[in-house]
C-alpha cells in the first residue's frame, strides 16, 4: 500500500526523491495527477508537475512522452538486471507453482464433492433413530409370527377361502338389491312431501351394530 508522503505546504517543490520513491511504489511513478491523488492531495498537480519536472532535469528520474502527458519513472541499475539464469530459475519456480496450483484446485474439487456427499447423507442423531424404529418393527413382526410359527393359529385351506369368498360375493349381490329396492320404494313415498317436511327430514338412518 502506498505511504504516505509528508506534504509540505510552506515549499511543495521541496519534496525531496527519498519522499518521492518512498511513497510510490512500484518504481513507475505515472503522471502528475495520479502522483497528486495517491498523496491524496496534499501535493497539488501543479506542484507535482514542477518536483518531477526539476528531478527529470536533474536525471534523478527518468522521464518518458505518452501524448500530452509524461510518465516518469524510476532509473534503472542495469547491474541489477536479471541474468539469464535467472530468468529460467523463475521461468521454472512458475512452472511449478502453476502445476501445485492445479493440483490444489483439483483437491477442492474432490474435498467439495466429498462435502456434497456427506451432506446428502443421514446424519448419526438419524440413522439412530431410524435404527430405533427399525428395531420396534421387527419386535412387532416377530411378536405376530410366533403364533403362526407354533402352529396355534389354523390355516385357511384353499377351499375354504373359495367357500368365503363365494359366500361374500352372494351376500354383497343381495346388499346391492336390497339397497337398489329401498331407493326405489324411497323415491314413490316421497314423490308428495307433507307440508313442511323435507326428504333429509323423513331419512332416518339406523345406527350400525357393534359386536
Amino acid at each position: 500500500m502506498y505511504r504516505e508522503a509528508k506534504a509540505r505546504s510552506a515549499n511543495p517543490s521541496s519534496l525531496s526523491l527519498y519522499e518521492l520513491t518512498d511513497c510510490l511504489k512500484p518504481p513507475v511513478f505515472g503522471e502528475a495527477i495520479d502522483i497528486s491523488a495517491n498523496l491524496h492531495n496534499k501535493v497539488t498537480k501543479s506542484s507535482a508537475v514542477k518536483v518531477l519536472k526539476d528531478l527529470h532535469e536533474q536525471n534523478l528520474i527518468a522521464g518518458k512522452a505518452a501524448g500530452k502527458q509524461i510518465v516518469y519513472h524510476a532509473l534503472q541499475d542495469p547491474n541489477n538486471a536479471a541474468s539469464p539464469e535467472d530468468i529460467v530459475a523463475m521461468d521454472r519456480e512458475i512452472t511449478d507453482l502453476q502445476e501445485k496450483i492445479a493440483a490444489a484446485k483439483g483437491e477442492e474439487r474432490i474435498a467439495k464433492a466429498n462435502l456434497i456427499a456427506l451432506n446428502a447423507t443421514m446424519s448419526t442423531h438419524d440413522l439412530r433413530a431410524s435404527l430405533i424404529a427399525l428395531e420396534a418393527q421387527k419386535k412387532d413382526i416377530l411378536f405376530r409370527l410366533n403364533p403362526l410359527r407354533s402352529g396355534s393359529v389354523k390355516t385357511v385351506s384353499p377351499q375354504e377361502k373359495a367357500e368365503v369368498d363365494q359366500a361374500w360375493k352372494l351376500w354383497n349381490s343381495r346388499a346391492n338389491t336390497r339397497k337398489k329396492i329401498c331407493m326405489e320404494v324411497w323415491a314413490v313415498v316421497t314423490e308428495e312431501m307433507p307440508e313442511g317436511k323435507t326428504k333429509e327430514e323423513l331419512w332416518v338412518r339406523k345406527p350400525a351394530q357393534t359386536s
